[in-house]
Parts: C-alpha cells; sequence; structure tokens
C-alpha cells in the first residue's frame, strides 16, 4: 500500500510538473497575477479591471486592474465570494459586478447579486439583489442605470433585458432579446446596443444571430447572421462597423482567432485581422476609441479551461 501511495503521488507530481511546463512554454502565465478565463471587464479612467473567473482548477475571487498606458497589473480589492461567469461594468467612479456561479462547473450563486466597488475607498459593497439568480449574461452601464442582458438561471436560457436605476435603486424588466441566449457578446455605440453569437438549448453551441437593441424605443431589430457562428467571444463597434471576433466552437473543438467585421450601413460582412493569441471566455477592455484590449482568457475549449487559463494581454485594432 505505502508503495502506492508513493506511485500515485509521484504520477500526480509528474503531472503537475509536465502542466508548469507547458503552461511556461505556452505564455499562459504571463501578464495577470492568476491566470483567468470566464470573466468581463470595466474601465474606469485608465485602468482595466477584471474580477473572478476561472483560475488553474478552482474559482477566483481575486481583483486585478491593468493600466493601459504603462501596461502594467496591480491588485484591487477581491470580490466577496469567488465567482465565476460574473458580469462587470462601470460608471464614472465605481466598478459594478452581477451574479455568477461559485463552484465548478456550474453552481449558480442563489445570492444572485449586485456589488460595486469604488476603487478610491476599498472592498466591494452590495447594491441590491438580483430579480433572479443568472449567469454567463452580460452587463453594461448607460445614462445612470446598469443593463443586463441574456444568460442562464440554472438551464434556462434567457432573453430577458433588465435595468437597474442608480438612483432610484429600481429593478425594470424591458423588452426581452428575440432569441434567448449566454455566452452572448455585447457592444454598444450611441443609443444602439448590439448582441452576438452565444449558445442555447435551442440553438446549439454556436449561435450566428446577431440583434440590436434601441435604448430609446426599447425595442429590438435581427441583423445579418455572423458568417460563422460562435460563443465566449467579444465586440466592439468603431465607425460604424460592428466587429465580432475570437470565441470557441464547442461543435469543432477549437478555440477561434477569426475576426468578422458588419458594416452597419450596407449590412455586408467582411473579414478582419486575426487575433495574435486564440482565446475565448476572455475579457474585452473598451473605451471608445482606438484598439480594444483584450485580456486573459482559455487557450483550449469547454472542459480544458481548467487547466489552459491564461494571463494575457493582447490588442486588437480596427
Amino acid at each position: 500500500m505505502k508503495k502506492l501511495l508513493i506511485s500515485i503521488v509521484a504520477f500526480i507530481g509528474l503531472i503537475a510538473a509536465g502542466l508548469f511546463v507547458i503552461r511556461q512554454t505556452q505564455g499562459w502565465n504571463d501578464g495577470m497575477a492568476h491566470s483567468r478565463s470566464e470573466i468581463h471587464a470595466a474601465v474606469l479612467d485608465d485602468k482595466i479591471y477584471v474580477a473572478g473567473g476561472i483560475g488553474l482548477f478552482r474559482v477566483l475571487d481575486s481583483c486585478e486592474s491593468f493600466h493601459i498606458q504603462s501596461k502594467s497589473w496591480a491588485d484591487c480589492a477581491p470580490l466577496p465570494r469567488p465567482l465565476h461567469h460574473v458580469a462587470m461594468a462601470a460608471d464614472n467612479k465605481s466598478i459594478f459586478a452581477s451574479g455568477g456561479y461559485i463552484a465548478l462547473p456550474f453552481e449558480l450563486d442563489e445570492e444572485a447579486s449586485l456589488f460595486a466597488l469604488d476603487p478610491s475607498k476599498g472592498g466591494w459593497k452590495e447594491l441590491s439583489k438580483l430579480p433572479h439568480p443568472i449567469g454567463q449574461h452580460a452587463m453594461i452601464h448607460k445614462g445612470g442605470k446598469l443593463y443586463l442582458i441574456g444568460g442562464q438561471n440554472g438551464s434556462k436560457d434567457l432573453a430577458t433585458l433588465w435595468s437597474y436605476d442608480l438612483s432610484a435603486k429600481q429593478w425594470t424588466a424591458l423588452t426581452p432579446m428575440p432569441t434567448a441566449r449566454h455566452s452572448h457578446a455585447i457592444a454598444v455605440s450611441d443609443q444602439k446596443l448590439y448582441v452576438s453569437g452565444g449558445r442555447s438549448a435551442a440553438l446549439g453551441s454556436e449561435i450566428a444571430i446577431v440583434e440590436v437593441y434601441d435604448f430609446n424605443s426599447d425595442s429590438w431589430k435581427t441583423l445579418p447572421k455572423m458568417p460563422h457562428g460562435r460563443g465566449g467571444h467579444g465586440s466592439f463597434v468603431r465607425a460604424g462597423k460592428l466587429h465580432v471576433f475570437g470565441g470557441e466552437s464547442l461543435s469543432q473543438g477549437k478555440v477561434l482567432a477569426s475576426h468578422d467585421i458588419l458594416d452597419l450601413q450596407s449590412a455586408t460582412w467582411t473579414t478582419g485581422p486575426e487575433l495574435a493569441l486564440p482565446r475565448h471566455g476572455f475579457a474585452v477592455g473598451d473605451n471608445g476609441t482606438g484598439g480594444v484590449t483584450i485580456l486573459g482568457g482559455g487557450a483550449y475549449p469547454g472542459l480544458q479551461t481548467i487547466y489552459s487559463v491564461t494571463g494575457t494581454t493582447q490588442t486588437l485594432t480596427p
């Protein structure tokens, strides 16, 4: 029995050593103090904040900020509890985080909280309970309100669009998306919210549908489908064009580097430069001008994420 235990410990040690070598060789440990995937980002002043996510075989509560000019990392106050697939947004003074999962693979946080962090004052505080538990959703801030878009509640795919008035401290249900989905990407430009891709039980693991929400009319419109469906990807809008990039194809078992661009005026798709490092589940730091910063993410798809989380930083320029 003693020899068996020694053999098992030695075997585990070899696996751990091999994984360490692979991670160092691939550069997955570069950048952040804690490599992570299944994350979102919030931009405040000249910093991009990321919190929580799936780390190396665990769920994280740690928070880090990336200084855009100096390209350096610093710690920020940890989340009140470990969470992955926690959505993030920011106004002009605070970082917000909502929902997510408390354990692997997808144990939903039934506490369903909205948290806020004022980096100048310290820790996170709970602002409100969410209308219901939610994960794999997206969140934005616009005009003094936070918006929660899509996601999952348990096994139910959501089309919901919720707004939270930060002054009135009140949740309001808005017109839902035509397509229920999770693991989608969102982008905002002027009075429009663009939702692309994602997954659902009804439509599979690579949705190609793109929809746009008009904040003024509280209504949705469907845009031309993406050339390639994807989930766990990113998006942004520049100069009248919607950029969709990265993510994963679970049906093909691969992480994507591709970059598709929709001209919002001509309603036609073209191809842009690929990501230098194919990733899924990454955070996108978008300050509204120039390129976007892509933080972390998984280098391998699906369940392989737990050992292929990265801390890398790359830039995608329109």
